[in-house]
């Protein structure tokens, strides 16, 4: 049963450089600590070469030239960690998270589960290929290994680079072929094997058992199976994610929004690409933005939280990009930008069959970000759908996000067929009413008088007597000559239409009105 592995050295340094794209092919350093503790914690190869080491003061290191100082970004990292077992998930369902080490030496190790994956993706060469070609999509320049066992895999890509394919059975001649330090054990255990005169996995895999275990315990015979290629255990899957995430602390305070627009298309273009591996697409993007301290006294930094929900699921970062350029210029955070989180909610991927006869809608990607700029000219609350409220207040209504409806919903709609629709004028138009016995029998509105051929009502309501908005009045169906011909003719020998006007008297200003006209 095949095992892989990826794994990225030099992760720290990798996890910034994955959004520093013009940092790859340059010696790059990571800081941890504040003044005077500052050391470096993390070297790239180029930065190996010019001198740096892992370690050094910061004073040492800055004597060697051409080296781009970085500091640790535990946030960047947990999100690369995250696109790292994304690349895994890519090829198998069964992932661990095998994460070595302490917080002064990390790695980041994936262990994947190829059993049954050759059928689908070709032979195990390929997978193994496909695998560092995924990683350096989203930014990694990662090691692959593929074993009989999962140990066996660790090892392998801790010591040899690039891609590399062990037969079953040879473990224990590839791997003791590395040195003792591609088991990552502890720096006690190298200078027991350095006095002893070994420095191959081969060599201290040649030891007697028992002398291992009267001199080293347990875990020396642990670490003497895994010398051998022969350590099994079972793998640990791992859940894939509920939500995808990227984040970034920048280097200096950011306070315009073209710089800003900068970073969120990095990070959005990473997530994109994330989201595409899970052939997934998101339904809902959350962008926090963490807000330099104005107050001194503040513990923590204040936040600029903005969430938008999607007209349809999507991955497409360039339609991302500018439905938050289009809010952030409408709801501008109010200091400068210091680090920037870009969450986004999955959701399956759109899918769309066109009938041959079917009328072409606008594209959803390009309604919202119409509307978008609309809200952004009159306001948040003056776009959308009307949604009627649950009163009998007249005109009551509030505006609800405009969602396109789905062809079987349309299809339902369209078949729901009305018999008549009330047109209202806005604002209402003023009137002068005549009455007969309490019911009205001739309007006067916009310098036309009409005799009421036929009426129904009155309908009489009146609500929110506690407050300003206090309402009552009393409607009238009534039909009439109309007032607005729909047509307009040189002829005067032709018959005017009649047509069915909602009129209504408000209680309390005593004052007619007509509302509307059906349709």
């Amino acid at each position: 049963m095949p095992f892989a592995c990826l794994f990225v050295p030099d992760f720290p340094v990798q996890a910034v450089v994955r959004h520093e794209v013009e940092l790859q092919d340059q010696p790059v350093a990571v800081l941890e600590c504040s003044a005077p503790l500052t050391k470096v914690f993390s070297v790239n190869g180029r930065a190996k070469a010019a001198g740096v080491e892992v370690g050094m003061t910061k004073a040492e290191a800055e004597v060697c030239p051409g080296v781009i100082w970085r500091w640790r970004s535990p946030v960047a990292e947990a999100s690369a960690h995250a696109a790292l077992l994304d690349c895994a998930w890519t090829i198998s369902p069964r992932v661990e998270d095998a994460r070595e080490g302490d917080d002064e030496k990390k790695q980041d190790i994936v262990v994947l589960d190829l059993a049954g994956c050759e059928r689908l993706f070709g032979s195990v060469e390929k997978i193994a290929n496909d695998l560092r070609r995924v990683a350096g999509d989203v930014g990694f320049d990662a090691r692959v290994a593929v074993a009989g066992n999962a140990e066996a895999a660790i090892c392998a890509a801790r010591g040899f680079p690039g891609v590399t394919v062990i037969a079953e059975g040879d473990e224990s001649v590839r791997i003791g072929a590395l040195p003792i330090s591609a088991l990552s054990v502890p720096g006690e255990f190298l200078e027991t094997m350095k006095k002893w005169g070994i420095h191959t996995c081969a060599e201290f895999a040649a030891l007697p058992d028992v002398a291992v275990v009267e001199r080293l315990g347990q875990e020396g015979r642990h670490w003497q199976l895994l010398a051998r290629g022969s350590q099994s255990r079972p793998l640990l899957p791992k859940d894939p994610p509920v939500h995808f995430d990227e984040c970034m602390e920048l280097e200096f305070p950011v306070e315009l929004l073209d710089p800003l627009m900068f970073v969120l298309n990095r990070l959005l273009t990473q997530l994109c690409a994330r989201l595409g591996m899970h052939v997934l697409s998101a339904r809902e993007i959350a962008l926090t933005l963490t807000l330099e301290r104005q107050d001194a006294r503040s513990k923590e930094d204040p936040q600029h939280v903005r969430s938008l929900r999607l007209p349809v699921p999507s991955r497409d970062s360039t339609f991302l990009l500018k439905l938050l350029k289009l809010d952030l210029q409408n709801h501008a955070p109010r200091a400068a930008v210091i680090a920037v989180k870009v969450v986004a909610t999955p959701a399956p991927a759109r899918t769309r069959q066109m009938g041959l006869f079917l009328p072409l809608s606008p594209e959803p990607e390009q309604l919202e970000v119409t509307l978008a700029r609309i809200r952004n000219t009159v306001g948040d609350d003056r776009v959308g759908s009307p949604k009627l409220l649950d009163t009998h207040r007249p005109n009551a209504f509030l505006q609800d996000r405009f969602v396109v409806p789905e062809a079987s919903a349309r299809a339902t709609s369209a078949g729901e067929r009305t018999t008549a629709a009330l047109r209202i004028y806005r604002p209402p138009l003023p009137a002068s009413v005549e009455l007969d016995g309490g019911k009205p029998s001739s309007i006067s509105c916009d310098g036309a008088r009409r005799k009421v051929l036929a009426l129904a009502g009155p309908w009489r309501t009146k609500g929110d007597w506690w407050s300003e908005t206090a309402w009552a009045r009393e409607e009238w169906d009534v039909l009439l000559k109309a007032l607005r011909p729909k047509y307009q003719s040189d002829s005067d020998d032709e018959e005017e239409e009649t047509t069915l006007y909602r009129i209504y008297r408000d209680r309390r200003l005593r004052r007619w009105f007509v509302e509307g006209v059906y349709d």
